[in-house]
Formats: structure tokens, C-alpha cells, sequence
């Protein structure tokens, strides 16, 4: 009876206005069982209890469908939807697919024509950009762009909208055969580098890929696009120097270089010269090594250029690209470069300059010594030190990889050993000297005061040396009267001495550096290590010393950087002997 009377009172808050009795509690119950959560105060509303059945049964009633206040979606947005239904893939979960190759592909055939014209830009920076990744105006940004290239119009955009039209070119939307989406792409790029370059990471690998699974429809060679792209193919590598150093004729000493970490053209002694001959000289002088190599067992092409293999773990890195059925297959690019397909996976050929830069080095520095030294140069320098021969055998791949404590000579390749031992043998420098002494005596060079010069050669007709002979005897005849010959006076002219202005531009250059710029000379020609950071003060001395004596002063290209051999006793002796 109690819970009856705490109902009861209960009942009377809820319906104030109203007096819930034991005789009428029913009723109440009844209608707090149709009640709805209300905003008031008492958190309760009334709701007013449905007129009672008499029949006391429960009869099915008819549910009228409110009409739909929502009209017909305008396009281009119904079609947008539409789109990302295609691949059977909900709207709502579409975002978790986004990158999925296979319904990129599908919704792309499926906007392939579908043009647009909207009045706004709205900016997209994603990575894999697909259809997925876009929202309404986003996609309305991108096909608007797209249909003005398609007219021949490259505007301006955000980088990923142009990665999702390369992505319809690589997946063969929008193009007529393989060849066409080739130069599509190329036409692009080309454009668009005026706005942004980071494509060039990409488009050389991916177009390669492309050309490769497309081969048995291309007629067309790999070179014949790739001449058309706005960057080398080969990156970092000239390939008309790649020619030349294949094909090793040791005529051009640029070619040579280019596969060394010392570079004749770059010194003081080549361009105080006759550069050509110089040029001309060193070629020789390899010819000649070439042979002493090849008398050791050692082909000197091992040095200069190189074939390597490497595994493509997989094609279109970086790209939306659906997987495509391939048959085994081998397509030679190039010169210099090949990709295969077999049952163990894809595989990169090719060729490139050899790793032994440092051994090259060493060679054309022992050019350069022994010429300064025969052509008389006013400096000299020393040869340099064997051990960057042995280090670059000792450390280059693959060797280094294959060891677990550190290499010897003795566990080297055997051309690597023999290479070795044919430079660093007597031979080598007397080659060298002979080599130089050959090339002068061919060219007809001799050396007077310093000053390298070329004999002319005077051609005699001997066909006419006796009628010569009849005229000077004639000439002769004829002279009655024998001249005196004109007293000899001696003069003497005062010696005069050329300051060298080379050496007082050095110690101008000394004297215009900074306390920190000396200290950092005196720690290189020591032998020190640089300090971290100090790529502004090598510069801000190179500067000087273009001001100075119109060269620079440290090489630092390489790892290590170094003072040029050609000033190191002045600057020893300028900076206090140190």
C-alpha cells in the first residue's frame, strides 16, 4: 500500500492541475506509459492517451508516408555521387578505399568525359590522389583544370591535382593507344615545370615503367620519348660522356674525367696553357697505360665503366597504377640500360660510371705531375699518396659487403689485385714520363725557356733543288763589288725584373682574409679536419682569392676539402711557415 501512495504522489507532480485517487491511478498509469521526454521543467509532457478500442483488440493501421521535402540533386553533384558508387563500394566508406588502384581506375573510365567549368580554385594536398580524396568542389576544381588541358590550356595548380591526371594517363583514361598517353605525360610535365619541378622525381621511373609493360604495343623506341623529356633521363649523368666512357677510346679527356675524382682541366697548369694540347698529351699518355694495364692482365674499362643489376620490387613506385598481366619479357631502353621480367621478378641492367673515381684520380694527378714537370712548369707537384688506390679497392662495392671484418688486398677480385700491382710498380711512372717524352717527339713540341712550341715542318721539293743551285750560282756571278760588313755595335740594355704578380696578389689575398679564414688554411695544410659548418668561410675565402689571383683556393666538391697543390708552399710560407 505504501508504493501504491509514493505512486500516487508522484502522479501528482507530474499532473499538478490534476488529483490522481486510488480509483482513478489506473488511468494515470496509462497514460505516463504513453509519454514522451518533454523540455519542461518536471522533464514530463502529456500526451493525451489514443482513443480506447472498444473492441478491446489491436487492429492494423494504415502508415501514410510523409511526401519528401528534399528535391532532385542538381549537377554536376549527381553525377559525383553516382561516380562514387561505382566498384560497389558504399558512399559512406568510400574514404577507406580511397587509394585502391582497381576503383580508381573504374571511377576514372566512368568520368572520362565529363567536363566542367566552375568559377573557383580550391586547393588539394594530398598524397595518391584519387577521386577518393576529393570533396565536391574539389572535384569540381580538378575537372574544370582538366578540361582546359584537354584544350591544350596548362594553367597552374596544386601538384596533387596534376598527379591525378598523370594517374589517369598511366592507367589508360582518356588516351587513344600507349603511345599517346606517353606524350601526353611528357606534354604535361614539360608544361607544368614552369609552376612546380617536383614531378622530375617521378615522371623518368614511371614513364620507363609504363614503356616497359607496354612494349609489345610500342613501335617506338624508349629513346625516341625520352629525347623529349624536359630533363635528362639519365640523371646526374651526361650520356654523351656515358658514350664516350663505353665506348673508351681515351680520346676525349672530358669523357676520362668524368669517371675520376681529380680533374686536369680544373688546375692552374691547364689553364696557363696551350688546353688543347695538354688535352691531347694526357689522352696519349692513357692510350699508353692502357697497354701497360693490359701487359699486367687488367682491362683499364673495368675502372671507367661498370655493368650493374639490380631487383624492381615494384613498378609505378609512388603512382595509382592497377596491376596489369605481363608475360616474361626483356626491353633494352638504351645504351647504357635494360629491364627484364622472369619467373623471379623485375630486374634492372645498366651501366654507369665506375665507383674507382679515386683510382682514375690518382692516375690523371701522375699525368699532370710528370707534364708539369717535363713542359717546366713553375710549380710542381708531388705524387700523390697510393693508399686512395688501396682504399677505393678495399671499399668498393660490392666487396665491402661481403666481408665481416675488414678486406685485404689478398681477398680483392683478382683484376682489382692485379690493378693494383701494376700501379703501383716503377713501371707506372716510367710509362708515364716515356709516354709524355713519345707525344712531344710526334707532335713536334719542344720546350725553349719554359715555353712549349711546335717545330713546323719546312717540306723541300727535291725536284727543284738543282735548279736552285744553277740560280745562286748565277746570282753569285754577278756580284762585282763584296760588301763590308756593318761594325757590330753592342748594346747594353739595363736588366729589368718582373715583379711576380701572381705572388704579391698571394700575399694581398693572405692579408685581406679574417683571423677565422687563416686559422681554417693553416688546419688544412696541416692536415686538420674542418670544423662542421664552415661551407661560408671556404666560400667567403675562395671569394678573396677570385680577387686576388683570380682562382679559388679550397676544393671542397669532395667529402673532404683540400687547399689546390698549386698554392700550398706560398701559403705555408705567407701564413709563418706553419
Amino acid at each position: 500500500m505504501a508504493n501504491i501512495h509514493a505512486l500516487m504522489t508522484l502522479i501528482n507532480k507530474i499532473f499538478p492541475s490534476e488529483n490522481c485517487t486510488s480509483n482513478n491511478v489506473a488511468e494515470f498509469i496509462q497514460r505516463l506509459a504513453l509519454k514522451d521526454v518533454s523540455q519542461n521543467n518536471e522533464h514530463f509532457a502529456p500526451v493525451q492517451p489514443p482513443q480506447v478500442n472498444q473492441s478491446g483488440r489491436y487492429s492494423p493501421e494504415k502508415i501514410t508516408q510523409k511526401p519528401s521535402t528534399r528535391g532532385q540533386q542538381s549537377e554536376p553533384y549527381a553525377t559525383f555521387k553516382k561516380m562514387r558508387q561505382v566498384g560497389g563500394v558504399r558512399e559512406e566508406y568510400l574514404s577507406y578505399y580511397a587509394n585502391d588502384a582497381e576503383l580508381f581506375f573504374k571511377q576514372a573510365q566512368f568520368m572520362k568525359d565529363f567536363t566542367d567549368n566552375y568559377d573557383q580554385k580550391i586547393p588539394l594536398d594530398t598524397y595518391y590522389a584519387t577521386y577518393g580524396t576529393m570533396d565536391d568542389a574539389q572535384l569540381r576544381t580538378y575537372f574544370t583544370w582538366r578540361t582546359k588541358v584537354r584544350q591544350g590550356v596548362i594553367e597552374d595548380t596544386s601538384l596533387s591535382y596534376a598527379f591525378c591526371y598523370i594517374f589517369e594517363l598511366l592507367n589508360d583514361v582518356g588516351v587513344s593507344s600507349p603511345a599517346d598517353a606517353i606524350e601526353k605525360v611528357i606534354t604535361l610535365w614539360t608544361a607544368f615545370r614552369r609552376y612546380n619541378e617536383n614531378m622530375d622525381v617521378h615522371l623518368r621511373e614511371w614513364i620507363r615503367d609504363y614503356y616497359v609493360v607496354h612494349k609489345p604495343q610500342l613501335a617506338v623506341e624508349f629513346s625516341a620519348f625520352s629525347r623529349s623529356f624536359p630533363v635528362p633521363y639519365h640523371h646526374g649523368e651526361d650520356a654523351a660522356l656515358l658514350a664516350k666512357a663505353k665506348a673508351c677510346n681515351w680520346d676525349d679527356l672530358r669523357a676520362i674525367e668524368a669517371s675520376s675524382s681529380f680533374r686536369i682541366t680544373n688546375g692552374q697548369f691547364y689553364k696557363a696553357a696551350d688546353q688543347a694540347m695538354i688535352e691531347k698529351c694526357a689522352c696519349f699518355v692513357i692510350q699508353e697505360l692502357a697497354k701497360l694495364f693490359k701487359s699486367g692482365g687488367v682491362d683499364l674499362r673495368n675502372m671507367f665503366i661498370e655493368k650493374r643489376r639490380e631487383k624492381i620490387y615494384s613498378l609505378f613506385r609512388g603512382a595509382v597504377h592497377r596491376n596489369l598481366a605481363v608475360q616474361p619479357i626483356t626491353v633494352q631502353l638504351d645504351d647504357f640500360e635494360m629491364i627484364k621480367l622472369n619467373s623471379r621478378g623485375w630486374y634492372r641492367e645498366y651501366l654507369t660510371l665506375t665507383q674507382y673515381r679515386s683510382v682514375i684520380g690518382y692516375v690523371l694527378k701522375c699525368i699532370e705531375v710528370k707534364m708539369r714537370e717535363h713542359f717546366g712548369y713553375k710549380r710542381n707537384l708531388q705524387i700523390p699518396n697510393i693508399s686512395q688506390v688501396e682504399n677505393s679497392f678495399l671499399y668498393s662495392e660490392p666487396d665491402k659487403f661481403t666481408y665481416p671484418t675488414r678486406p685485404t688486398m689478398n681477398r680483392l677480385k683478382a683484376w682489382k689485385q692485379k690493378a693494383f700491382s701494376v700501379i703501383s710498380s716503377t713501371e707506372f711512372e716510367s710509362t708515364i714520363v716515356r709516354a709524355i717524352a713519345e707525344y712531344c717527339k710526334l707532335a713536334h713540341l719542344v720546350i725553349v725557356n719554359g715555353v712549349v712550341k711546335e717545330i713546323k715542318l719546312v717540306e723541300i721539293d727535291l725536284s727543284k733543288l738543282k735548279d736552285i743551285e744553277k740560280e745562286h750560282l748565277e746570282t753569285a756571278a754577278k756580284l762585282i763589288i763584296e760588301e763590308q760588313p756593318a761594325p757590330v755595335v753592342e748594346v747594353t740594355r739595363p736588366a729589368t725584373i718582373a715583379p711576380d704578380i701572381e705572388i704579391a696578389g698571394m700575399a694581398g689575398f693572405v692579408d685581406s682574409l679574417p683571423e677565422e679564414g687563416r686559422t681554417l688554411l693553416i688546419t688544412l695544410l696541416n692536415g686538420g679536419q674542418v670544423p662542421p659548418n664552415s661551407e661560408l668561410l671556404i666560400e667567403t675565402i675562395n671569394t678573396k682569392a677570385l680577387e686576388a689571383i683570380a682562382d679559388n683556393m679550397i676544393d671542397y666538391s669532395e667529402s673532404v676539402p683540400y687547399v689546390y697543390d698549386d698554392y700550398t708552399d706560398e701559403l705555408k710560407s705567407l701564413l709563418g711557415g706553419q
